[in-house]
């Protein structure tokens, strides 16, 4: 789910054919905020509000962002595009699957091949149905997330392969948008109908990529008019989805709207906001988040046998050396010799 891509916006009024930076520091802290917010749900929880689930909402509007950026503006070929996808996200994705399955196989409750291979294929949420994600008795129900964005990625660039569709991309993600918005609405009204945890399924939860995927090919046309208070109103906005008993409409149709136009205009807020944002602390966090993701899973299923504070510290501290001894140095090298 946490994508640490090479691209990221630059101009604070980039018209869609515009061609984009390198890096953006602030954009990596928003990275960072996003798991800040999950490790803050998973160790420091509050009932107040869901905020792990508002993390990972931040990262899928950023990540819309991005691959929209890729896909349909610089027309990146999809050679290169699931090259740089592989190189991101597999090699710490097995290890960690390979690691919690043969773990599980050790300690005397190993799970099928069907599972594993499920897991391995980014379709454990819906395969095998029972038991679910969130019923392995093993700490691999984040992964859903990483399902989700997995199964965009498919899609969107799938999309670039419809000629007819070129530059009309936004008002096809527009139209799958609201027809995952309808389709809540659908789960949550009857639920019979509704798969458990309907919420995780990419049907429902991609929502917030593809909004903000389509948002970023008009945002020029709307950035004339945004003023720099803007981009964070539309961040509490997008709160009250995530209070407990919000609405259907206000997590379906206010959050995703309102984090996609906070990201897509952060470069218009305030220059405070974008280097609170870049200050080193939460910019690290962006660049270590997917390992920190993966790995503080365990340590937050488990952290009842940790002593007091010790579990997040073994959550962040295992992300380290995932992230210098085995993602980073496997990126590197596919890259060079790929």
């Amino acid at each position: 789910m946490i994508i640490h891509s090479p691209v990221i916006a630059a101009a604070a009024v980039p018209a869609a054919g515009q061609q984009l930076a390198d890096r953006v520091d602030y954009l990596d802290g928003w990275r960072g905020l996003a798991i800040v917010l999950v490790l803050q749900s998973h160790f420091l929880p509050s009932h107040a509000i869901d905020s792990g689930q508002l993390g990972v909402d931040i990262f899928f509007c950023l990540s819309g962002l991005l691959m929209s950026n890729l896909l349909f503006v610089k027309r990146v070929s999809l050679v290169h595009f699931y090259k740089r996808r592989i190189s991101r996200i597999l090699p710490a994705f097995l290890l960690f699957i390979t690691v919690v399955y043969g773990l599980a196989a050790w300690a005397g409750i190993g799970r099928g091949w069907n599972e594993i291979v499920a897991s391995a294929l980014f379709l454990r949420t819906y395969l095998p149905a029972q038991p679910d994600i969130w019923s392995t008795g093993l700490p691999i129900g984040h992964l859903w997330s990483l399902n989700v964005e997995e199964r965009s990625y498919v899609f969107l660039s799938l999309l670039t392969l419809v000629a007819v569709l070129r530059k009309r991309e936004a008002w096809v993600l527009a139209a799958v948008s609201a027809a995952t918005m309808a389709l809540y609405y659908v789960y949550d009204t009857t639920p019979r109908i509704a798969a458990t945890s309907f919420e995780i399924r990419t049907e429902i939860a991609a929502s917030f990529l593809l909004v903000s995927a389509g948002y970023f090919l008009v945002k020029h046309r709307v950035a004339p008019h945004v003023r720099p208070w803007m981009p964070m109103l539309a961040l509490g906005l997008a709160v009250p989805g995530y209070l407990p008993h919000a609405h259907w409409w206000v997590s379906a149709i206010v959050s995703p709207l309102a984090l996609a136009f906070c990201v897509n205009h952060l470069a218009m807020t305030p220059s405070a906001v974008r280097q609170a944002l870049a200050a080193w602390p939460l910019r690290r966090m962006g660049i270590w988040s997917y390992s920190i993701y993966l790995w503080q899973q365990p340590f937050y299923d488990y952290k009842a046998s940790f002593p007091a504070g010790l579990a997040v510290v073994g959550a962040l501290l295992t992300g380290l050396a995932s992230f210098y001894l085995f993602e980073n140095p496997c990126r590197d090298w596919i890259n060079k010799r790929w």
